[in-house]
């Protein structure tokens, strides 16, 4: 009997020691705030919706990496895609910042579909970088309300 009870009460303790821990730590959202989806559009020069065919030029020191995108729908900014940035035959485009710590949401694998939200690369230095697509903020999944908000942010209507 004494053997229960002492199991009852260490029970009760770990449960009390859970609850008084638990509302100490930051919530995961907290750990990483993303902006709201108007803000995010209105910041990207470039948003579309693909899916990724390739991964390369992983950076085992940063984790960071680049992947070609087939691109299947420019949501904003198609004009400003010129010939140079896109790649076979005109529907893949190189998209690098994937890994950025800066980035929420910014990992992908090889045949993820995805709405982007690119810009132009400031830095991007020299001929073979010359034009590259940078992710600006976290990837969003493709569901019919995520394509419906995001179309309403570039129509400049609310959601």
């Amino acid at each position: 009997m004494a053997s229960q009870r002492t199991l009852r009460t260490g029970r009760a303790a770990l449960l009390l020691a859970g609850l008084l821990v638990v509302p100490l730590l930051p919530p995961c959202a907290a750990s990483c705030p993303e902006k709201d989806l108007e803000d995010r559009e209105e910041e990207a020069n470039v948003v579309l919706t693909g899916t990724v065919d390739e991964i390369f030029n992983v950076d085992p020191v940063h984790n960071t990496y680049y992947c070609k995108v087939r691109v299947w729908r420019y949501l904003k900014g198609k004009s400003s895609i010129n010939r140079e940035i896109l790649l076979d035959g005109g529907n893949k485009v190189t998209i690098g910042g994937f890994g950025n710590p800066r980035i929420c949401d910014n990992q992908v694998a090889t045949g993820d579909t995805r709405i982007f939200f690119l810009n132009l690369d400031p830095e991007a230095v020299g001929p073979d970088h010359k034009n590259e697509l940078m992710l600006n903020s976290s990837l969003m999944r493709i569901t019919l309300r995520n394509l419906e908000e995001v179309e309403h942010c570039v129509e400049g209507k609310k959601p």
